[in-house]
């Protein structure tokens, strides 16, 4: 019987002293979501953002999560320590149709920042 709590002891205090291996998610001081009508995103706009953030020296990191089935997915971009993620929210902002015939994208920046593209009518 003593063996078998001084082995469980052994086996709990392992588990409480076992370092954590995954911090949890990436924060996403901008996400760039690319949407569907029902015929898959905008790719000519997604590889035009793609190469911007390719080059971009104020992103930290960059990372796509698929969400549909029709190549939906957001562009979650980290901004560097120092950055403004303000000024970053609107450089690509200004890369967004006002309207988009192919494919619906919005952007969500710092404090609220929101813009979303005005669908056909």
């Amino acid at each position: 019987m003593k063996r078998l709590a001084a082995l469980l002891a052994l086996g709990l205090s392992a588990c409480v002293s076992a370092p954590v291996a995954d911090a949890g998610p990436a924060r996403c001081d901008v996400t760039i979501r690319f949407g569907s009508y029902g015929a898959g995103i905008d790719h000519a706009l997604a590889e035009k953002v793609a190469a911007a953030i390719k080059v971009d020296r104020d992103i930290a990191r960059s990372e796509r999560k698929h969400w549909g089935r029709e190549g939906e997915f957001d562009q979650c971009l980290t901004v560097k320590p120092g950055r403004d993620a303000k000024a970053i929210y609107e450089r690509y902002r200004a890369m967004l149709p006002a309207r988009n015939l192919k494919a619906p994208t919005a952007i969500e920046g710092p404090d609220g920042l929101r813009f979303e593209t005005i669908a056909p009518m």
